[in-house]
């Protein structure tokens, strides 16, 4: 085609699909001012609606005989797939036949004719193709579409995401609908409608309860804070589904912009309830509040108290929202049972509060990696619910009438609030259909019917995707239904030549299982229908990817970070960008000197260490104010507060009342005879035999590796959300990056207090740790290993296990050398132990170059016992050594006379501020252990960075932990390594 076509291809996807819109829905209906901009970048002179109509007639053959009207963009749109990173030829059609949905409904016809023959006339096609035209539409409209749609999924969310799919209706005209329902200035509108509704940013709901939501606002006169064009559009049944589809999608979006709006009008705005269910080190829960407000950095907030006040740091969450930084100093039972009010931020002081209820619902959202409070349960979702002590039979009944099996109580476990109960793995499956007792209200779902994908091992990302060898189950609830069918196709639309799993059950409640049902890489859509309907009452895409689909190939950039002698004299502790010659990256190293002169002390056998007496746990701080003894959380008597009658006010179906004192709403009815229909669909309720919610009695290592194999490299909050799914605490979360640095897997960088800024994976290489054996270090993929065990078939075998709670692949045999780098595989010769270990500073080099800061204010403190290896409560801060310092978290620093007598503290980790303090007591705490040949430290006290990956890459294991004696162990190294090690660490 014509240069001019591609200048506006390239123009609309720079304007419209800019890296502005990463993350947020994007749509290819572009207004008038839009149109001018792409055309004018790509230097059309007619700068209109008309100009760009022009421009994609251009692409079509109208008038060559026994030619199809859109051959060319359907052999473009076929070339593409082949390469869908690059701009998808179709854009300026798309654009045109989505502003050809857009004025079809802005008179608010729907009619299928309606939309051809307004398309027909912008593309100025004549009368005698009209048929030709649409009937070639119909050929190649999914091919068009899917264009945008794989192109922006090949970006991988930054361009946008999706929203091109049709899967019910006009399939195809419903593409082209898909984009024109919501336009720029409506989302704006959604955006203050959630912040109202108090739904929280990047929370995914089922479309059924954001119709609820809506439906007042969009039936309301005037229609605010939603358009008058979504009202209008409200009124037609085919739109508002869409309309309902567009506003979940943009609430899943959401940063949270408008709620500072909102809260200028408000006198507070709602805070929700987090819970996070940990396991490491041991299983506990721990609660949290999500503040509705965006914070780049770390802020404070402010309790108010009955006398003074409670100031409480603060840390950006996801989708922007904020956290609490520091709960574990924070009392639960003050967070959940006390009324909250406070302000948020220093200079802009922002208002917020949380008012405790007798029962609350909290949905487990994998954006948050928690369970968010919620005002009502969710049908189908997995809930953890709170309950008041004395509201247990209550709650209890009413789970058994109507949650599926399997949900339990936590009791007796660290972290439960006093007074408080604590249900897990509760899915509401039935709807209570006759009166609900008050405390049961919000365990009573307002939707009828759902759709969920629930579990499974959700990868980050910008886009919602799932991973392969993980996938969830498939859950649906059909209130009133006799039997539910789910339909699994391969693709982005329901093609009945594509279904790859289906499952039809009788009752209420289906529940298909994905896993174990051979789906690869790709997306589907899951389609649920309701007493053999021939429409699906509900669908959901579902993207499934693994390694085998990388978002960054790290062979395509060999070296992301490295750390590198050149850098500072911190280099061991953290990677950089890779602009040194010498440097260390994976298990490949390149130009190091060694630092160790001729002689070195032998490391010493390794002796235990008596445990000192533990430290104090210093008392919870409370952040509300204690509710009365009158008070309906206390009594269980609301008191509702129902909106005036007014002279004339037409009569609705419902009236919504808040309860003054715990905010819980109920609606009541608002004719007779709503209330006689309310009181004749009361009817017993009897639960299918349906399988129980289990879960996973392991964690599954494998799976979170191939997560970070795919995902290749990221931000600490990128790393956190694959490793919050095997343990929600930020502990867990930072032991596991650390063992996958020590092994060399992934090369880390940190910043001057020593927090991760960023992570990447390795190029995959081979390391020898003994003769005839190799293990792979750094990237793989299922795709990679199959390559591999082709490549040594007849030569090695090829074993892949989990060791030390890492992927571990080894190889025995003979290699292949040279065809197993002519085909891109790194193959050491030897270990890069020694040449790792050589090079290493003196610890006492890195001591000095730690970051000093003035010391910080602090509740209390503790000073690093280097004998007995454990940490015991200070009174003051005027020893040499190792210390730290507990606010709302935890600051680990050492302290040096200078330090002292200057008022300062240097800034390290858990790990390095030990090893240096027991440096300084001539104590080091690593030992050899002659008869296993092993390197062995007190627990939480192992060699950071590279440090440990000299240890490590002696046998390519991740150290051991051996719990019940408090001991850590580097296996199989050479007595040559662990003395060069000893030599830096004694030094």
């Amino acid at each position: 085609m014509g240069s001019e076509y591609e200048r506006v291809s390239e123009a609309i996807a720079d304007v419209m699909f800019d890296p502005s819109k990463a993350g947020r829905p994007v749509y290819a209906l572009a207004d008038a001012e839009t149109i001018r901009a792409v055309l004018e970048a790509a230097e059309v002179e007619d700068q209109t609606l008309a100009g760009l109509a022009s421009v994609a007639t251009s692409s079509l053959q109208l008038n060559l005989p026994g030619v199809a009207p859109f051959h060319w963009q359907a052999e473009v749109a076929r070339h593409h797939q082949r390469q869908p990173l690059e701009t998808p030829p179709a854009l300026p059609l798309l654009v045109v036949l989505s502003i050809a949905a857009e004025q079809m409904q802005a008179d608010g016809d729907l009619a299928a004719h309606n939309y051809y023959s307004r398309l027909h006339r912008m593309l100025h096609v004549p009368t005698s193709e009209h048929q030709r035209v649409e009937n070639d539409y119909r050929r190649i409209a999914n091919l068009l579409w899917g264009s945008l749609n794989s192109w922006l999924e090949a970006w991988e969310g930054e361009r946008g995401i999706p929203t091109a799919y049709a899967v019910g209706g006009h399939a195809f005209i419903g593409l082209p609908m898909s984009q024109a329902v919501v336009r720029q200035h409506d989302r704006a509108g959604l955006h203050e409608l959630f912040a109202i509704e108090g739904l929280p940013p990047g929370v995914r709901i089922a479309p059924d309860d954001m119709s609820l939501a809506m439906e007042p606002y969009a039936t309301a006169n005037p229609s605010l804070p939603l358009s008058s064009h979504l009202a209008s559009l409200w009124r037609v049944p085919a739109a508002r589904q869409r309309i309902v589809d567009a506003a979940c999608l943009e609430l899943e979006t959401w940063d949270g912009s408008g709620i500072e709006a909102v809260a200028s009008a408000r006198p507070v705005v709602a805070t929700r309830l987090l819970a996070f269910l940990r396991t490491f080190p041991r299983k506990s829960i721990e609660f949290n509040l999500m503040l509705p407000y965006r914070s780049e950095e770390p802020d404070r907030a402010r309790f108010q108290l009955a006398h003074g006040e409670s100031i409480v740091p603060t840390i950006s969450g996801p989708g922007g929202s904020t956290r609490l930084s520091g709960v574990e100093g924070v009392s639960a039972t003050s967070l959940i049972g006390e009324q909250l009010a406070g302000e948020f931020g220093e200079d802009d002081r922002r208002p917020f509060g949380r008012r405790p209820k007798r029962v609350t619902p909290l949905r487990w959202d994998d954006l948050q990696g928690a369970f968010v409070e919620a005002e009502r349960i969710s049908l189908g979702e997995d809930s953890v619910v709170l309950a008041r002590s004395d509201a247990r039979q209550r709650v209890e009944a009413h789970l058994n009438s109507h949650a599926r099996p399997g949900w339990q109580e936590l009791a007796d476990l660290p972290g439960n609030p006093e007074g408080w109960l604590v249900y897990q793995h509760v899915q509401i499956v039935s709807a209570p259909t006759g009166q609900v007792h008050l405390d049961l209200l919000p365990l009573a779902p307002r939707a009828r019917t759902s759709l969920t994908l629930r579990g499974g091992f959700v990868l980050p990302g910008l886009l919602r995707k799932w991973s392969t060898l993980e996938p969830p189950e498939v859950v649906a609830v059909a209130a009133g239904g006799s039997s539910i069918h789910i339909r699994v196709y391969r693709g982005t639309r329901i093609d009945p030549a594509m279904v790859v799993a289906e499952s039809v059950q009788t009752g209420e409640l289906a529940v298909l299982p994905l896993v174990g049902r051979g789906l690869s890489d790709g997306e589907y859509v899951i389609a649920m229908s309701v007493d053999e309907a021939s429409k699906p009452s509900s669908t959901a895409l579902l993207r499934l990817r693994s390694s085998r689909t990388p978002q960054f190939r790290v062979e395509e950039v060999d070296i992301r970070l490295v750390y590198s002698p050149n850098s500072s004299p911190c280099w061991p502790l953290t990677a950089g960008p890779p602009k040194w010659p010498s440097h260390v990256n994976g298990a490949r190293t390149v130009g190091l000197n060694s630092l160790v002169g001729e002689a070195v002390t032998p490391m010493p056998e390794f002796m235990p260490r008596k445990r000192g007496p533990s430290t104090a746990v210093p008392a919870k701080t409370r952040v509300g104010t204690p509710t009365a003894s009158d008070s309906c959380l206390v009594t269980g008597k609301h008191r509702f507060l129902l909106p005036p009658v007014l002279a004339g006010q037409t009569p609705t179906r419902s009236i919504e009342g808040e309860c003054t004192g715990c905010g819980l709403v109920r609606r009541f009815a608002g004719t007779p005879w709503a209330a006689k229909k309310k009181d004749a669909a009361a009817k017993a309720v009897v639960l299918p035999k349906i399988p129980p919610v289990t879960e996973s009695a392991e964690p599954d290592f494998e799976v979170a590796f191939d997560a970070v194999n795919h995902v290749g490299t990221g931000s600490l909050g990128t790393f956190e959300r694959i490793a919050a799914q095997i343990e929600g605490s930020g502990l867990f979360a930072d032991s596991f990056l650390r063992r996958l640095e020590v092994v060399g897997h992934v090369d880390v960088a940190r910043d001057a207090y020593h927090q991760v800024t960023e992570w990447a994976v390795n190029t995959a290489t081979l390391v020898p740790t003994d003769d005839d054996r190799w293990v792979l270090i750094g990237s793989r993929s299922g795709a990679l290993l199959d390559r591999l065990k082709g490549l040594l078939d007849g030569y090695a075998e090829v074993a892949a296990t989990v060791d030390a709670e890492l992927s571990r692949v080894e190889v025995c045999g003979t290699l292949p050398v040279s065809t197993l780098m002519e085909a891109g595989f790194t193959v050491l010769d030897a270990s890069p132990a020694k040449d790792i270990a050589e090079a290493l500073p003196a610890l006492s080099d890195v001591a000095k170059s730690l970051k000093r800061v003035i010391v910080p204010t602090h509740r209390s403190a503790e000073f690093w016992d280097t004998s007995a290896a454990s940490w015991r409560q200070a009174e003051s801060l005027v020893k040499v050594g190792a210390y730290r310092l507990k606010d709302f978290g935890s600051t680990y620093a050492i302290r040096t006379a200078d330090d002292i007598a200057n008022g300062t503290i240097g800034l390290g980790n858990a790990q390095i501020v030990k090893h240096i303090a027991n440096l300084w007591a001539c104590d080091p705490l690593v030992g050899y252990h002659s008869r296993s040949r092993s390197v062995v430290t007190p627990l939480g006290a192992d060699l950071p960075a590279l440090y440990g990956r000299a240890l490590a890459l002696c046998s390519a294991r991740a150290p051991r932990e051996i719990v019940n004696h408090r001991m850590l162990q580097y296996p199989s190294v050479p007595r040559e390594i662990a003395d060069i090690i000893y030599d830096r660490v004694s030094r």
